[in-house]
C-alpha cells in the first residue's frame, strides 16, 4: 500500500519472524520484485515494510483510504483467500465466511481443490473484489483460517504514520550528501517556525558550510514546523532537487518523518507546494527531485518525526546547482 510516494508492505510479523529484510515478488504477469526493510512491528501480529524495487510499480492501494467492511459483511457470504507464490503466480481458494467478529473473521474451504494450510499467513481475504481481510493463522483440525480484518489491520498501522485511526517513485539517497555544500544555492535562513533547542543546535547549521558536524535541533512542537532559506544572489533560480542531511542527528528518532517542500519566487508569500516525502531513519541523506520550478525561496515543512519528543531536526539542507 501507498503513502506520500512511497510503498509499504503489511505483513504477520511471524512470517518476518525476527529478521529485518525481506525479498518479494508481485502477482502480476510481469514478476516484479523487490526488497523490504521493516521499519516497526505492532500488536494483533502484524508488521510494517518499506518496499523498494519494480514491485512498487503495483503498489497502488491508499493508505488513507479506509472504510468499513460492515456493508461488504453484511452481503457477501463467500470469497476468496489470494496468494502469491514464490514465482509469482497467483492462487485463489474458494472460501465460506463462517464467522464475523469486530476484529477477526472465520473463514472455511469450499471443496478439497481449496483447502487452507500453514504457511498461507499473509494471504488477502478478498470479497466482492475487495480486500476483506489477512490471513493469520489455519487450524490444521478444522483447516478453518483467522482473519484480521482489513479495516482493523489499517486502523492498528496508521498512527504509526500519523494518522488517525479510523504512479509512484522509489525514494533516492545521495551518498555524497554530506559534501554536498559545494554549490549549495541556500545561503541564509530567512525565518523558522520553532525556536532551536539550543546555540549549539541554531537553525543556521542546516546550511553552514565550513562545519558539516553541526547539526540543527529544533523543539518538537506546534507541526507543522517551517524553516525558510534565501537562494544564492537575492535572485530566482532554476532548482530540481533538494538534499536533506541527517548523518550525525543522534538519536535516528530526532529526524523528520513526513515533510512537504515549498517554493516562492517573490520576496514574501507566494508559496507553492513541489512535493511532499517521508524521511527515513535508515537514511543518512536523502535526495529529492522534482520537476523544475524557479525559487528565490524554498521552505522545509516538518508534519512529525520518529518518536523522540526532545528535538527534531537535520545535519543540512542542500539546494544543488543546476
Amino acid at each position: 500500500m501507498s503513502r506520500l510516494n512511497e510503498c509499504y508492505a503489511v505483513t504477520p510479523a511471524h512470517v518476518i519472524g525476527d529478521g529485518f529484510f525481506a525479498t518479494l515478488v508481485g502477482g502480476s504477469s510481469a514478476r516484479p520484485r523487490g526488497e523490504a526493510d521493516l521499519l516497526q512491528r505492532f500488536g494483533y501480529d502484524l508488521a510494517v515494510l518499506r518496499v523498494t524495487g519494480a514491485v512498487t510499480d503495483g503498489c497502488d492501494f491508499d493508505l488513507g483510504a479506509l472504510s468499513s467492511l460492515d456493508r461488504v459483511l453484511s452481503t457477501a457470504g463467500n470469497g476468496q483467500i489470494v496468494s502469491v507464490n514464490s514465482d509469482g503466480s497467483l492462487s485463489r481458494r474458494d472460501v465460506r465466511v463462517s464467522d464475523v467478529g469486530l476484529l477477526y473473521l472465520r473463514v472455511s474451504p469450499v471443496g478439497p481443490e481449496s483447502q487452507l494450510y500453514k504457511g498461507l499467513s499473509g494471504s488477502l481475504l478478498v470479497l466482492d473484489n475487495a480486500p476483506a481481510g489477512i490471513l493469520m493463522s489455519v487450524d490444521p483440525q478444522s483447516e478453518e483460517g483467522k482473519v484480521l480484518r482489513f479495516d482493523r489491520a489499517l486502523e492498528t498501522v496508521r498512527p504509526f504514520f500519523g494518522m488517525a485511526t479510523g504512479s509512484l517513485e522509489t525514494p533516492t539517497t545521495s551518498p555524497d550528501g554530506a559534501d554536498a555544500s559545494e554549490g549549495n544555492l541556500a545561503v541564509t535562513v530567512d525565518s523558522w517556525s520553532s525556536p532551536a533547542l539550543s546555540a549549539e543546535y541554531r537553525v543556521s547549521n542546516l546550511i553552514d558550510k565550513n562545519d558539516s558536524g553541526t547539526v540543527w535541533l529544533a523543539e518538537p512542537h506546534g507541526f507543522p514546523i517551517e524553516v525558510v532559506v534565501d537562494l544564492k544572489g537575492d535572485r530566482v533560480h532554476a532548482i530540481d532537487r533538494v538534499v536533506l542531511i541527517g548523518d550525525g542527528v543522534v538519536p535516528p528518532e530526532r529526524l523528520p518523518r513526513d515533510f512537504e517542500l515549498l517554493v516562492s519566487s517573490r520576496e514574501d508569500g507566494g508559496w507553492m507546494p513541489v512535493v511532499t516525502r517521508t524521511y527515513f531513519i535508515s537514511d543518512g541523506s536523502r535526495e529529492v527531485a522534482f520537476a523544475p520550478v524557479r525559487a528565490r525561496k524554498v521552505m522545509l515543512r516538518i508534519y512529525s518525526h520518529w518518536g523522540d519528543e526532545t528535538g527534531v531536526g537535520l545535519a543540512g539542507l542542500v539546494i544543488p546547482v543546476r
